[in-house]
């Protein structure tokens, strides 16, 4: 199931979500990147990315979910809802924040890597599994 990586510009990742960056057009230093008024509340945790394949994706109908580096290299894969099947690809070398229903999963390029995630503290997580597995590497020529 191969996939090409695409360039994470906020275009291209409008519509699975927003970019977290300070615009630099404000300004106050102070700038409200995502904004979820009636969410109960929100938890932070690191996740421990791996090189092992994707076989499935997961997507969360009642929060956002927000997705920054910290160490390694990761892919963040993803889908609308209407099409898990219609993968495309990230390298997550800045954070975002996933809509509400995006299909995801991410993989590390190499060594393992660390995400660090917030979501809403009482998430709910549904499953959808591939038709195969998804490997994610660079390779020559």
């Amino acid at each position: 199931m191969p996939i090409s990586l695409k360039v994470l510009t906020a275009a291209a990742f409008a519509p699975y979500g927003d970019l977290i960056a300070h615009d630099g057009e404000l300004e106050a230093d102070f700038q409200v990147i995502v904004d979820e008024p009636d969410a109960p509340g929100w938890r932070i945790a690191v996740n421990r990315v791996t090189a092992a394949p994707i076989v499935s994706l997961g997507r969360h109908p009642n929060t956002r979910e927000s997705f920054e580096p910290l160490s390694g290299t990761v892919v963040l894969v993803v889908a609308g809802l209407d099409e898990p099947d219609r993968l495309e690809a990230f390298v997550l070398d800045q954070p975002v924040c996933l809509l509400v229903d995006v299909w995801h999963a991410t993989i590390a390029i190499g060594k393992p890597a660390l995400v660090k995630i917030t979501e809403n503290h009482s998430v709910r997580s549904e499953a959808y599994a591939l038709p195969g597995p998804l490997h994610v590497g660079l390779t020559t020529g």
